[in-house]
């Protein structure tokens, strides 16, 4: 496995990186179905015409909409699917109908999930030592690991988890009757605990994080020493009242990705900040595009695209639903932070977004 902090430049960790999935992905006898099939209907050799990074833009854009068509044994290399049993196996929240699967040896789910929060928690202060308390999905979320064992890397115990179901609350309106009893259900349990045990740290949504805090006693709300908001949208207006009002001794960290892609998380905690969130590491490359599908550079905005250099499960220009600026990264970074940063990701309204072809 490979070390993204070990001494070697970033090009060339991120070309191991792409050799080893092409060469795993790609193998006439035991690649991925899928890779094999998208190479031969463009007449490619992906061992032949694959040599650089950029090449893998001849396998033109992956939409959301084709992966979600796809079997998980069409994805993964026939090499790996003789023996599952050392990965992680999970699914997406299914934003637009049913989720995806993807899945994880233990180290690239931790490169993905685990250490980029632990090195941004380290460098904003993020609290160490508290009790945490995780609302969010369960089941076969990859989010509740991902929760459980950055907690127990912070010097946390195993932190206490109310289950949030994102499938059936977002077939319940906004303003409905029964969406405010599902939110009524999650709030209940959660003060609950907060009755039990002393809570220092909150893994939530940032909608339920203002519901939470309109709930809780001042004690409560001053005990909490960190919140790290994930699964939604942070809105600036939000973020202000949690980190002024409701929350004000916490330190308030947010992160962007998604169960295949894993968490960019932020690098600043600045009262009034817009979030902006930074890749870690080489596996998951993010670029933006324009209209013609063609990259942006740092200050424009565009639709990102995002490419996965895992053998496992490679993913190569996944052309996401969100837009996005790109930023540079700053120069008091952590070590492994060293792509642009996503400034103020957001979805966009799917009647604008260019037809796309399978041409890059």
């Amino acid at each position: 496995m490979i070390d993204v902090d070990s001494p070697q430049t970033n090009m060339s960790v991120k070309r191991e990186l792409f050799e080893e999935a092409v060469s795993t992905n790609f193998d006439p006898q035991w690649g991925s179905a899928f890779w094999l099939r998208r190479a031969a209907e463009r007449g490619i050799d992906g061992k032949r015409d694959l040599r650089e990074i950029e090449d893998l833009k001849l396998l033109g854009v992956l939409t959301p909409e084709e992966l979600a068509s796809c079997s998980l044994d069409s994805f993964v290399p026939k090499s790996i699917l003789a023996n599952l049993s050392d990965y992680l196996l999970a699914q997406t929240g299914g934003t637009t109908g049913p989720g995806d699967w993807t899945l994880f040896t233990p180290s690239v789910f931790n490169e993905l999930f685990v250490t980029p929060f632990i090195k941004a928690a380290a460098h904003t202060g993020f609290s160490r030592g508290l009790r945490w308390l995780f609302v969010g999905p369960g089941g076969p979320h990859i989010i509740a690991r991902a929760a459980r064992a950055i907690a127990l890397a912070t010097n946390s115990p195993e932190p206490f988890s109310i289950d949030f179901d994102p499938r059936w609350a977002k077939r319940l309106a906004p303003e409905s009757f029964s969406r405010q009893r599902y939110i009524s259900h999650l709030i209940e349990q959660c003060r609950h605990i907060f009755e039990m045990s002393e809570i220092g740290v909150l893994f939530i949504t940032p909608p339920l994080a203002v519901a939470l805090a309109q709930s809780l006693s001042m004690d409560q709300r001053l005990a909490i020493r960190g919140v790290h908001y994930g699964g939604m949208r942070l809105l600036p207006d939000t973020l202000a009242r949690l980190q002024n009002e409701w929350f004000p001794n916490a330190v308030h960290l947010s992160g962007y990705g998604n169960t295949l892609l894993g968490c960019a998380p932020e690098l600043s905690v600045a009262p009034g900040r817009t979030p902006v969130y930074f890749p870690h590491g080489q596996r998951v490359i993010y670029e933006a595009l324009d209209d013609k599908m063609n990259p942006v550079g740092s200050g424009d905005r565009g639709r990102l695209c995002v490419t996965r250099l895992d053998p496992a499960f490679l993913l190569c220009n996944l052309l996401e639903r969100d837009q996005t600026t790109l930023v540079d990264c700053p120069s008091d970074a952590p070590d492994g932070f060293n792509q642009p940063g996503l400034y103020d990701p957001r979805p966009v309204d799917s009647s604008t977004l260019p037809v796309v072809s399978n041409l890059y």
